[in-house]
């Protein structure tokens, strides 16, 4: 699929339900832009996705000039600039947008002043973010390539952060070198988690607590390469592992191979949560695999969308080739406490693709 096959997708929802005009807005609030993913344009202030039947898609920009990156953006949109968007919305419709004939995604997610005065030249309108997020799913061609690269940046960032490392160096101050490095080979950002301890109780934010000896080091990497994620989740231990949690680790390590390896295209994604469950219930850790201990297997990876959502036991969602998400069991064990492993993953037409080239392993630091 590609940015003209998504708007394809979202016309034929359109015909589906009904419905003559959709107007979409980003949903910031989950850092989802819609429009992005609709359109391959963000923002840098408000702007709106109107579509109406038979004609040219639109996209509504503000401030003024920012119509002329739109452009080169959102290839084959009309795109408008003007200083008000609830009045350049109303001027289209005139006569009023069509009776029951009219939808909205995400209107709520505008500043307050905005979706009020919308709502006002709107009035009564479907509401169709679900059915929209559903009929967009699968990533494009490119949208897929920038995934790939940014698993390579991970994957080179957790390289650097093996040789850099030491006893006695502050978790903030790896950090910080981590997000410098890996902006330096071309992401557009890292959302970053790395915390170190004896037993982890959760992967969280990195603190000024200097590491030591026998730590248990979790690292959750996740660049953004041109709007795409990608994560991979690593565990390293500072100084020689022990039998332990060497052998603890190749179990979680297990664990995800074997969700991993059920994916394919037509099965629910509840079904690969399943199957990392299953390999850590044997071992006698059922208790373990739910609630306060673990909440997902993973999840769906991208700025303009996290379809399909959860690795969990409930989702439904069926997978479909060109999803892309993260499979990671981050398992917490009573013997060793928290333990991470994950890996980027794409649906393919009869299986998957692992994103990363290397899969998690228990790396240590020599001391």
């Amino acid at each position: 699929m590609d940015h003209g096959g998504r708007l394809a997708a979202a016309l034929q929802l359109m015909e589906r339900e009904g419905v003559d005009v959709m107007l979409i807005a980003p949903n910031e609030l989950n850092r989802v832009d819609t429009v992005f993913h609709l359109s391959g344009y963000r923002g840098v202030g408000e702007s709106l996705a109107i579509l109406r039947k038979g004609e040219k898609p639109l996209l509504i920009v503000t401030p003024e000039w920012e119509t002329e990156r739109a452009e080169v953006r959102a290839a084959g949109w009309e795109v408008r600039g003007p200083d008000n968007l609830a009045q350049a919305v109303a001027s289209l419709f005139p006569n009023g947008v069509p009776a029951g004939k009219t939808a909205t995604v995400n209107l709520g997610r505008l500043p307050a002043g905005i979706a009020k005065k919308l709502g006002s030249v709107i009035g009564e309108a479907k509401k169709l973010e679900k059915q929209l997020e559903i009929a967009l799913m699968p990533k494009t061609a490119e949208e897929i390539e920038n995934a790939r690269e940014a698993a390579a940046i991970a994957e080179k960032g957790f390289e650097r952060m093996l040789q850099v490392a030491k006893v006695g160096m502050a978790e903030c101050d790896l950090a910080v070198q981590m997000k410098i490095y890996m902006e330096a080979l071309g992401a557009d950002d890292n959302f970053w988690l790395m915390t170190a301890s004896p037993h982890n109780r959760a992967v969280q934010p990195s603190s000024g607590r200097k590491l030591e000896v026998g730590d248990i080091i979790l690292a959750e990497m996740t660049p953004t390469y041109k709007g795409q994620l990608a994560q991979i989740c690593r565990t390293i231990v500072v100084g020689p592992p022990s039998n332990l949690l060497s052998e603890k680790y190749a179990l979680v390590v297990r664990a995800m191979e074997a969700g991993i390896k059920t994916i394919k295209p037509g099965i629910p994604m509840g079904d690969v949560a399943k199957a990392i469950d299953k390999v850590l219930s044997a071992e006698g850790y059922a208790e373990y695999c739910n609630p306060p201990h673990i909440r997902r297997r993973g999840h769906g990876l991208g700025h303009g969308s996290n379809a399909p959502g959860d690795v969990a036991p409930a989702n439904e969602t069926i997978l479909q080739e060109d999803m892309v998400f993260v499979v990671h069991p981050n398992q917490y064990l009573p013997e060793t406490g928290y333990l991470l492993c994950g890996e980027p993953v794409r649906v393919t037409a009869t299986g998957v693709e692992q994103l990363s080239k290397k899969t998690a392993w228990l790396a240590s630091i020599p001391t």
